[in-house]
């Protein structure tokens, strides 16, 4: 993290990019439920709302599949200066280093995350989908077009589940790395010391469990938000963590373009330093609770050597 530095236009300064990310969040917002809603009797009428939560949440995998194509690989395989002014770390994409030990280590990674992405988005998310439902059959969610929301409704819903999913991520996260006990699991996602897409699910079941399935289920049991806000509220949590990890602080983001948005380059120097942003969407509750210090030192001082540079 020594050689990095930042994008010639950063996330959330008033520019073009800015412009770009909040037109994608509106439609997001705005377009999303009329396209879904011809379809939705036909996707969901049959499954009770039990099986179409799980389906709700297995629908992450071809998005996941959907974001690496469209919005990672490019980048990764180009490496067009337009794109690469916006690349978090100076050091080369570890498949591109001169070292033949280094290649061989991200491409040995490379093949453990496919397999343990691929089983928690197919397998433990999914199951823990399943047994929130069987052992909380009363807070499943609503599937019905009787209940289709208002704009007005899932605006409340979509604020009030990003806030609480953000409280309940930010202390399952820092727990994990205050208690050994836990750390032990959290450290197999800190196994990538840069990101790339596929480091965003490289997590282990235990630490999937507690820090990216636990909070999700939790705000949905307590909110119980109809189902298509859920899936709007589910691909902007999932979009923020694919962001997170892709190694480009791009400033057309679609979740970064607002003033209290987490910076992707945030997540990357937790991953670097190990310490501190706990945040996963927005900086709130690491400026809250002082965690938001150390970076603010680091970033002080980046900006400083740039300076000079």
């Amino acid at each position: 993290m020594t050689k990095s530095t930042s994008p010639p236009v950063m996330q959330g300064a008033p520019s073009i990019y800015m412009i770009l990310g909040a037109l994608q969040s509106a439609l997001w917002f705005f377009a999303l439920p009329p396209l879904c809603k011809p379809i939705w009797q036909a996707m969901f009428d049959k499954l009770s709302p039990h099986i179409s939560e799980v389906f709700l949440w297995s629908i992450m995998f071809p998005y996941f599949v959907l974001y690496a194509l469209v919005v990672a690989m490019p980048p990764y395989l180009l490496g067009w200066d337009f794109f690469e002014q916006f690349k978090i770390s100076r050091d080369p994409w570890p498949w591109r280093d001169e070292r033949e030990a280094v290649r061989w280590e991200f491409w040995k990674l490379t093949r453990r995350s496919l397999v343990i992405d691929t089983v928690n988005m197919l397998f433990f998310g999914p199951v823990c989908v399943y047994l929130k439902g069987a052992l909380l059959p009363s807070r499943t969610l609503s599937f019905s077009m009787d209940d289709w929301p208002t704009y007005l409704e899932s605006l409340s819903d979509i604020i009030i589940s990003v806030n609480l999913h953000e409280f309940g991520f930010y202390w399952s996260h820092r727990l994990m790395h205050i208690y050994p006990m836990l750390y032990k699991h959290h450290k197999v996602h800190h196994e990538y010391k840069r990101n790339s897409i596929l480091s965003a699910q490289h997590f282990n079941p235990v630490d999937y469990l507690f820090s990216i399935a636990g909070p999700v289920l939790l705000t949905s049991a307590l909110v119980r938000p109809h189902g298509i806000t859920q899936l709007q509220i589910g691909l902007w949590i999932f979009t923020a963590n694919l962001d997170d990890h892709l190694g480009y602080a791009f400033p057309w983001s679609p979740v970064r373009w607002f003033p209290t948005a987490a910076g992707t380059d945030e997540h990357e120097f937790h991953h670097c330093i190990n310490m501190g942003i706990y945040g996963h969407k927005l900086t709130l509750w690491d400026h809250v609770f002082g965690t938001y210090k150390v970076y603010r030192r680091w970033r002080i001082k980046q900006w400083q050597t740039i300076k000079k540079e």
